[in-house]
């Protein structure tokens, strides 16, 4: 018979209050509706360029992302954050015209993947892996910890998983582009693209605030002792 020890139990309990915080998060700021309002575009396009070409595909995609737009100022969402959807697909579908090829429509794709791989494979050979950085601005990572290497370790692996996350999707979608296979590469972009992200994004924040890995935090009080806080 297993038994379960009371710090055991803690941990389980720890686990699913991270979770619930995550997906907390994740529903306050419109994940979902994100998701959504990011993939009908690309399926515009894909739709667009299947049927009838890319042209056709750029002014479905720019129809549906315009409508979105409109749609998401009329309930109230930030024109900024509107803007800047409304921009992406823009710049994705003005690649197709300055390449001359429904293919152009997943360079912006590629040239972001190639970037986010150099940025995570440099910072990892510099020893400071981007991750740290990077969860210490998102505030994912206390900025008091009991033992800042044992940090560094952690964020070694973790900055390992995003360059290997991003070099995956330049191994499977750059010979697809090489090869023309638009169709093939829109379907591959649109489940590598933000719904992989989303999944990448959950996975660190669990793999960074699991009981097990958490940093731990340290006060200090005003007769100057410090003392770890349990959270």
């Amino acid at each position: 018979m297993m038994l379960v020890t009371g710090v055991e139990m803690q941990e389980s309990v720890d686990r699913r209050s991270t979770a619930a915080e995550m997906w907390g998060k994740f529903r306050a700021l419109g994940g979902p509706q994100h998701l959504l309002d990011g993939a009908a575009p690309a399926i515009g396009f894909l739709a667009g360029y299947a049927a009838v070409n890319a042209k056709i595909g750029v002014l479905v995609a720019l129809g549906v992302a315009g409508l979105i737009s409109l749609y998401r100022l009329i309930k109230g969402d930030s024109v900024k954050v509107v803007s800047v959807s409304l921009a992406t697909v823009v710049v994705f579908s003005l690649f197709v015209g300055i390449t001359g090829e429904g293919r152009g429509f997943y360079l912006p794709d590629l040239i972001i993947c190639a970037v986010a791989t150099a940025a995570f494979g440099i910072t990892l050979l510099s020893g400071r892996p981007l991750s740290h950085w990077a969860s210490r601005k998102l505030g994912l990572e206390r900025a008091h910890t009991g033992d800042p290497e044992a940090r560094i370790r952690l964020h070694h692996k973790v900055s390992l998983a995003w360059f290997a996350f991003w070099a995956l999707h330049l191994l499977i979608m750059v010979p697809l582009y090489l090869a023309n296979k638009v169709v093939l590469l829109g379907t591959v972009a649109l489940v590598l693209g933000k719904p992989a992200l989303v999944v990448m994004l959950a996975v660190t924040w669990l793999w960074i605030r699991s009981p097990r890995t958490a940093a731990p935090l340290y006060v200090t009080d005003g007769s100057g002792n410090t003392r770890h806080v349990t959270r």
